[in-house]
């Protein structure tokens, strides 16, 4: 970072450094060098100067936002259990709901100065889900105007979403907002889950479904619904105890869910760590061996076709020098969103071609390729005979 830059930011830093109560918990210097470090960057995309951690920070969690007079948590990453019978007692003391976890992507809606914006896990402003709450969110400005002080915690789900190529099968067309937490900005928590469904009616927001209470004693409905979720192809539950205070929020997901991932994920291997192949394989195994699913010729094939199902087409694709990509749908509200949305992905360093764009009226449809470089070299200089130690 050039020296005038890096004072201009430290400059809209002090400004907004006296009236964030948390900030304040740290001193200033500290800030000023996790700045200078890279830790804590500008956020583009907003009308007043905003910083996001970039990497998880003393007691701040990655994704965390400041702004003058304003603090946004990020979202805590959720610990997994393998094992229903073992996990779920182990870390939850008392009853628990089980909400449906759903296939998308995760943002927190907030008001600031005024506006409301969506901001993704790591801090960014998601121009398409700040385009596109009002479809799905109409009473959402009421709902800021009696509760300034909470953000909501969406998942933007379905088939035409810029991110994520896996969506909940109810979904079939465009996409939708499911309201899964809201949380207090002043108290740094998340309200519980009985007070949270009661103002999710109240405001009309989508949620997702909701099963409980359940108790960690008798783990056998719990394990019926993980069946039917499976059956229809949803991705799994997340466990909320009703008093928050005893236990921690779990996560669990389908064989289905660990499916659908290595079908997306292996034609794009050389983008990812191999860990995601391997962690999704152990889960798979356990979870089937602890439900009792079969494995059989029926799984053993599902399992081989969502892994090489793809892999014939990509490698003759790159055998004729194209690259790896993955086309994606999108429709928005205004023309300027889709501007947005191009600038977020060259901040993100996302390679990105612009294949359509269509007036519907009320929406802009607009269809792009995400290009994957390095899936691109990992299979390319493999079929160019060019040889690996392992």
């Amino acid at each position: 970072m050039i020296p005038e830059e890096l004072a201009l930011q430290k400059e809209s830093l002090r400004q907004i450094y006296p009236s964030c109560p948390y900030m304040k918990a740290l001193p200033l210097s500290k800030w000023e060098e996790a700045l200078e470090k890279g830790k804590l960057l500008p956020v583009e995309g907003l009308p007043l100067p905003a910083f996001r951690l970039r990497r998880e920070f003393k007691s701040f969690p990655v994704g965390t936002v400041f702004a003058q007079g304003f603090f946004l948590p990020g979202f805590p990453h959720i610990p997994r259990v393998f094992v229903l019978k073992t996990g779920v007692p182990r870390y939850i003391r008392g009853p628990f709901f089980a909400e449906e976890k759903i296939e998308g992507y995760n943002v927190r809606l907030a008001r600031l100065n005024g506006q409301i914006w969506a901001f993704t896990r790591r801090g960014f402003v998601c121009p398409f889900a700040t385009d596109r709450w009002p479809d799905f969110l109409p009473r959402l400005p009421e709902f800021f105007e009696t509760y300034p002080h909470l953000a909501v915690c969406c998942e933007v789900a379905g088939p035409e979403n810029p991110f994520v190529t896996e969506w909940p099968p109810y979904i079939k067309e465009d996409v939708d907002f499911f309201v899964f937490d809201l949380l207090d900005l002043e108290k740094w928590s998340f309200i519980p889950p009985e007070e949270k469904y009661s103002l999710l009616k109240a405001f009309d927001f989508r949620r997702p479904e909701v099963t409980g209470p359940l108790t960690p004693e008798q783990i056998s409905p719990l394990e019926a619904l993980i069946k039917r979720y499976d059956a229809e192809k949803r991705e799994g539950v997340v466990l909320k105890p009703v008093n928050l205070q005893k236990g921690r929020v779990l996560k669990y997901v389908t064989s289905a869910s660990n499916l659908g991932d290595l079908r997306v994920a292996f034609p794009y291997v050389g983008e990812l760590d191999a860990n995601y192949i391997v962690h999704r394989l152990v889960r798979l195994a356990i979870g089937r061996w602890e439900l009792g699913q079969p494995f059989d010729e029926a799984f053993f094939q599902e399992l081989g076709e969502s892994l090489f199902g793809e892999i014939s087409p990509l490698l003759e694709r790159v055998s004729r020098g194209e690259p790896v990509e993955e086309i994606f749908r999108v429709r928005l509200r205004e023309e300027q969103a889709l501007e947005r949305l191009l600038a977020h992905f060259r901040r993100a360093q996302v390679r990105i071609e612009l294949r359509r764009k269509e007036n519907l009226g009320s929406h802009i449809l607009v269809e792009f390729a995400k290009i994957y470089p390095r899936a691109t070299t990992f299979w390319a200089s493999k079929l160019e005979g060019l040889a690996q130690i392992d």
